[in-house]
Formats: structure tokens, sequence, C-alpha cells
């Protein structure tokens, strides 16, 4: 959750002081429009990290992973990459398709981000757990 955080408050900077991609009441009111793509992205970021969450705790149930500890430089690398992939394929559907698409894309976009980066950790998880030399399978019938 911190890289998309961290990466979320450069792109959030990005698209209202650099683009001025924020809406017709907001042109001029910088701060304000930075504020509320940041307080939108909380909820978006929180959604994302709960379903994530909830897939994660799934998976470990239904593989029967033990003792998932999850990379950590590897969980900020996928927080980020959710958000540098949001923002600017958002924008072109944005751009490209007139009326509620993009509404339509983050909605995929927000159910199909969390269900990639669980099967990542998991797997992940998974090859990690193999290579450890010092398991034994006590189960040797």
């Amino acid at each position: 959750m911190i890289g998309m955080f961290a990466t979320a408050m450069f792109t959030n900077a990005v698209a209202v002081y650099l683009l001025h991609d924020v809406d017709a009441d907001r042109i001029g009111k910088w701060n304000l429009a930075y504020w509320e793509l940041t307080l939108e992205f909380l909820i978006f970021g929180l959604a994302i990290a709960g379903i994530f969450l909830l897939l994660t705790w799934t998976g470990t149930v239904v593989f029967g992973l033990r003792d998932v500890t999850a990379n950590v430089k590897l969980c900020f690398v996928l927080g980020s990459a959710v958000t540098l992939i949001q923002y600017p394929a958002e924008f072109t559907v944005r751009k490209l398709t007139p009326g509620h698409s993009a509404d339509a894309f983050l909605l995929g976009y927000m159910l199909l981000s969390p269900i990639c980066c669980a099967a990542i950790i998991l797997l992940d998880s998974h090859n990690r757990g193999n290579r450890n030399p010092t398991e034994v399978n006590h189960n040797l019938s």
C-alpha cells in the first residue's frame, strides 16, 4: 500500500499541476483539485487493498499455504505499478471514448488489479516455500 500511495501523490501532482486534468469547475483551484483527487485515490486504494487482502487470505486457505509473508520489495513494486498503470490507462480511455466508459474501466481495473497482485504474491510465497530446505515433510505415508 505504501507503494500505491507514494506513487499516487506523484501522479496526482502531475495530473493536476502539469496536465491540468481536472473538472471544468476546478480550473484555477489547483489545490482543491489535488485534494479531491487524493481523497478519491485514497478511497480507490483502500478498496483495492481490501480486495487484495481478501483474495490473498482466500488463496492461502484454498491452496494450503502456511507462513505467507509478503516480499516487501515485490509489494512496493506491485503497489507502484497499480498506480502507474491506472492513471495513464484511465486518461487514454477518457480521451478516446466519450461517455461513462472511464467509470467502467475503473471498475474493471479495481477488480482485475488486486486479482493479479494477489496471484503474484501467492505464487511468490509458494515458490519461496518450495525453496526452503529447512522445512521437512512429516507426512510419509
